[in-house]
């Protein structure tokens, strides 16, 4: 019941104030619809479908109140759901719900509520066309990754990063300033209160889970003539979690992208180590891996005309175990109308678990292909 209150309660809001003046509502969506073949090793077999299917739906409504030129507040309220999910990374499991509103300032912009943070906001983009990105990628709802896990009744376990964003929080209630732009460059900052979030990488029966943290970031573009370059920098304090660096570029030419990313995480003294062993199921041994790894990704994009095409790699690490993870994906995305949108996607994963057993690892191809849905 609270669900259908909220959507209701935000549905009335959003209405009363579309009809005041200078005040403008908005609403929109997006749905998409794929099936995945994949063919894994033969170790693996048991342990994988050939086939897959998976929904995704999400509803966009935003309400923005113009007080003059200089001052705008904008509120958003966002619903998403799915089926086929291997990892249920909403708000609430199955579905999610994002608010936030934001502030527009002549001394810059300030953003309250469920939001990603600034450096995972300000991120420069590696191309990965298409709904399955490179970046925490949902290529995992085709070929499942041991090292990556989240299901219902609390299981959080990722034992390597799964994406260069900064994305440890996920979208847990925050604060963020974005300073307005001075040379070309952008300075932001993120204060959450309380970091776990199940689209985060925290689990919430660990130690630090509703610890605060601490983020800023750096943002530059830059006209090099040939070309332009975008390039971000981000460093993040999750207390007694640990500590995050980020830094990304791309390069745009014509119709050509080209982008790159890393991302490096670790323990400090002061900061509760990783588990090792443990004795209670929630917290299964090695669950915040993540704390102590590396990723990177880096990939190359080309648009002609309604057809967007890529080619992308990531790879993660632990620093102190055999955990790795690999993925190599060519996207291509063919705009038919401004409603409808094709895929065909071919990917190719190896996923190293703690130790050689069949369980813990994972290795072969996805094909996939489906429709997105614009409204």
């Amino acid at each position: 019941m609270k669900f259908y209150k909220c959507c209701f309660f935000f549905y009335f809001l959003f209405t009363s104030l579309a009809l005041a003046k200078d005040t403008s509502f908005s609403f929109n969506g997006s749905s998409n619809l794929l099936y995945g073949y994949s063919d894994v090793s033969s170790p693996y077999e048991a342990l994988n479908k050939n086939n897959n299917y998976v929904g995704t739906i999400r509803l966009n409504s935003s309400v923005e109140h113009d007080f003059n030129d200089n001052y705008r507040f904008s509120l958003y309220f966002d619903l998403m759901a799915g089926s086929g999910l291997e990892l249920q990374n909403y708000t609430n499991g199955s579905w999610g719900k994002e608010i936030y509103g934001v502030f527009e300032t002549p001394f810059g912009q300030f953003v309250a509520g469920e939001s990603l943070n600034a450096a995972a906001q300000l991120q420069a983009e590696t191309p990965a066309y298409g709904p399955l990105g490179i970046n925490n990628s949902s290529i995992v709802d085709f070929i499942k990754n041991p090292n990556w896990q989240r299901r219902n009744h609390g299981y959080t376990s990722f034992q390597t990063l799964n994406s260069t964003a900064m994305n440890t929080d996920g979208v847990a209630p925050k604060i963020s300033y974005y300073s307005p732009q001075f040379a070309n460059t952008i300075f932001a900052f993120s204060y959450v209160p309380d970091t776990y979030s199940r689209t985060g990488l925290i689990n919430k029966f660990a130690h630090y889970a509703r610890k605060d943290a601490y983020i800023a970031a750096l943002y530059n573009e830059t006209d090099l003539g040939f070309a332009d370059l975008v390039t971000s920098l981000g460093y993040g304090i999750y207390q007694k979690n640990d500590k995050d660096l980020t830094a990304s570029l791309a390069l745009y030419r014509g119709n050509w992208s080209l982008g790159a990313s890393y991302r490096k995480t670790y323990v400090d003294g002061n900061d509760y180590s990783i588990t090792h062993n443990s004795q209670n199921i929630k917290l299964p041994d090695f669950f915040d891996n993540y704390r102590e790894g590396q990723a990177w990704s880096a990939g190359i994009g080309y648009r002609f005309g309604p057809l967007k095409t890529s080619l992308s790699y990531f790879e993660s690490q632990a620093d102190n175990t055999r955990n790795k993870d690999e993925i190599i994906m060519f996207a291509n995305d063919f705009q038919i109308n401004k409603y409808l949108n094709l895929y065909a996607i071919a990917a190719h994963v190896n996923f190293r678990g703690i130790d050689s057993s069949f369980y813990d690892n994972n290795k072969g191809y996805a094909f996939v292909t489906g429709f997105g849905i614009n409204f």
